[in-house]
């Protein structure tokens, strides 16, 4: 499992430009390829469904049990302590872009299945893993699978936390582009690389022929002495930044970086958005309403802000700036917005579309209904079982997630680990690792949830 997994992070599967059988670029095909090859190698039936995903199958039956699993990786970014992309075990724990969400756990269930294939087990059913390139992404890779394959009667995800979850909140990625602002002439920004992302750098250029630069240059012979005029560190002590947030470059202009970190999307009181620091600078240099508006997105306190705070039995209404680009006099921002079951998306939206300025253009760029099951359903019941006899925790009940699976993609699919409870992974951040014990333990799981399931369809 540990060869394997080596093999896996090397593969820098982040999205990439479109081939001839890569529709989601040539490192996401490579490490689809590595998997069918592995898998048949195990003794496993293999399938390709145009480079969109692929599969290992066990088993025999005309019904079918499905684990869907993911192998392409939100970018690498910054702060690590290790090459990303190569495996690496310290301190207990396993390294690398992938170890978590979801190259480890799609190991730990390839590796079910080949123990199920060298013991010859009658399960009374076929099981197949299917694997997908695009997941992190909006999911195109299983629609494309859904509309040309087999579909599984029952199926659970490694993509999730572990007892099992039982509800996942609605996911929406909004962009907002703001009309052409006079104030931001000869200025440009940049941050963030995915929705779904805490962004953990950005940058801000004011160009040298800009009347802000000729401004700044003239009344701040010490650039860095910007910070501690009245004006810009009220505005800096209010949204919580501090000077040692930024820092300076003068070459053809002036360049101010900030560093925030990671975290997902999902979770984003988790991270420090790095843009937060950079629009709340810019928001006092310029009086720019826009670049005010995009600060209040990357606040902590976004929701509240916006007037959009909302909760019911699957969670909090969760925002998140995961982008924001401007040039030309142009602002983007790209959110991402995890709902409670109970949330009408579009009116959501349009409360945060009132506090811009008129002419503000706002495109849906993703949409995922919520999803819910009873927790006494008897497939959330069946995998709580299976958790409860590994690791002995009575105690352990349903989950309701912010996080966004496959299990939206099948009928009767739902989030199964793997993370345990209490463990921190650093998924999408720098330093994203897995207990090394809690991954063997991963494939003991999966061998005996697949048994389970066997017989809930037989």
């Amino acid at each position: 499992m540990i060869n394997d997994l080596k093999e896996f992070i090397a593969i820098k599967s982040v999205l990439g430009e479109p081939a001839e059988g890569a529709p989601f670029g040539k490192e996401n095909s490579e490490a689809l390829r590595l998997f069918l090859d592995k898998a048949e190698s195990y003794g496993l039936k293999v399938g390709n469904d145009d480079g969109y995903a692929g599969w290992a199958e066990y088993g025999e039956g005309e019904k079918m049990v499905g684990i869907l699993a993911h192998l392409d990786v939100v970018p690498a970014g910054n702060g690590w302590s290790t090459d990303p992309f190569t495996l690496t075990i310290e301190n207990g724990k396993l390294y690398g872009r992938g170890v978590s969400d979801d190259k480890g756990p799609m190991i730990a269930c390839l590796h079910a299945l080949k123990r199920l294939a060298e013991e010859r087990a009658n399960l009374g059913a076929r099981v197949r893993l299917i694997v997908g390139c695009n997941e992190e992404n909006g999911s195109s890779c299983i629609e494309h699978y859904v509309r040309n394959q087999e579909l599984p009667t029952v199926s659970f995800t490694p993509d999730s936390d572990f007892p099992v979850v039982a509800s996942e909140k609605g996911i929406v990625h909004v962009l907002f582009t703001l009309p052409i602002s006079q104030k931001l002439d000869g200025i440009t920004l940049s941050g963030g690389c995915r929705p779904n992302v805490v962004p953990d750098y950005a940058e801000l250029n004011i160009g040298e022929d800009s009347e802000l630069y000729q401004k700044l240059t003239t009344t701040y012979p010490i650039i860095s002495d910007l910070l501690r005029s009245e004006k810009v560190a009220i505005k800096l002590a209010e949204n919580g930044c501090d000077f040692a947030d930024y820092s300076f470059t003068l070459a053809k202009g002036l360049s101010v970086s900030t560093i925030g970190a990671a975290a997902h999307g999902s979770t984003p009181e988790k991270g420090d958005n790095a843009l937060r620091k950079v629009l709340s600078l810019l928001s006092a240099l310029t009086n720019d309403a826009g670049a005010e508006m995009a600060s209040r997105l990357a606040s902590p306190d976004a929701v509240k802000l916006f007037g959009i705070e909302a909760e019911d039995v699957t969670g909090k209404l969760t925002l998140n700036l995961g982008i924001c680009n401007i040039e030309n006099g142009v602002i983007s921002l790209t959110i991402d917005l995890r709902l409670p079951a109970t949330v009408n998306y579009a009116e959501v939206i349009e409360k945060i579309s009132a506090r811009f300025s008129k002419g503000v253009k706002v495109q849906v760029l993703h949409n995922s209904s919520p999803l819910a099951f009873d927790e006494n359903d008897e497939l959330v019941q069946a995998l709580l079982g299976v958790y409860r006899k590994c690791t002995g925790d009575y105690e352990s009940h349903p989950l309701h997630i912010g996080g966004g699976t496959y299990a939206k993609e099948l009928p009767n699919c739902i989030g199964f680990g793997a993370v345990f409870p209490s463990v921190d992974t650093r998924m999408h951040d720098a330093d994203e690792c897995y207990p090394v014990q809690d991954f063997y333990k991963l494939e003991e799981i999966y061998y005996r949830a697949i048994k389970e399931l066997c017989k809930l369809v037989k």
